[in-house]
């Protein structure tokens, strides 16, 4: 009798363990993924931020387009320092090849002058948004000769809106990041 009893303690001791175990590991790949998830946007955010404080939005592109600045944009048309034009946008059906893996789909693409795009997210990391608010909608440096002025007397930001999610191989790794942020153009002068 006391054999069975103490057998009956000893297995619910090991049950109770083993699920503490199950859950501390599981709970450990969740926080790995959300760091990683962290890290990732934020190397994304702040890759599209340099860009933004050292170049100035391309009024030109978005002119040249069948439709005028939305808001939120879906794209981000930039003239770097160099005057090399940069384009942020997200991977659509016909261009997800350019993403690293399948996991990684939508992802963040770039294009640099005359390149090809690229993806700027990596593997394992989807993005679930990202949206741009181009501020003001028209270019500031724009005369307008018949009032006599210019368009506007804003100076030019983007705020950036990201949401990145962090896909493992198991269900428990999966994390989203949301992140904001707003950039204005250091070299704005008229």
């Amino acid at each position: 009798m006391e054999l069975l009893v103490v057998l009956t303690i000893f297995s619910t001791v090991v049950t109770s363990a083993t699920d503490i175990f199950l859950l501390t590991n599981r709970s450990q790949r969740k926080i790995f993924g959300l760091e990683r998830a962290q890290a990732d946007a934020r190397f994304t955010i702040e890759a599209i931020t340099r860009e933004i404080r050292t170049g100035s939005i391309d009024y030109a592109y978005y002119a040249g387009r069948a439709a005028p600045i939305a808001i939120p944009d879906a794209e981000l048309a930039l003239i770097d320092s160099s005057n090399t034009k940069i384009k942020f946008e997200v991977s659509t059906v016909a261009n997800q090849a350019l993403c690293a893996d399948a996991q990684s789909r939508p992802c963040l693409l770039v294009t640099v002058g005359t390149n090809p795009a690229v993806a700027i997210t990596p593997k394992k990391v989807a993005v679930r948004t990202a949206k741009f608010y181009i501020e003001p909608l028209t270019d500031p440096l724009a005369y307008d000769p018949v009032a006599g002025a210019y368009t506007t007397n804003v100076q030019p930001h983007v705020t950036v809106v990201l949401a990145l999610e962090s896909r493992g191989d198991r269900a428990g790794e999966q994390s989203v990041v949301y992140l904001q942020t707003t950039a204005t153009n250091r070299g704005y002068r008229r």
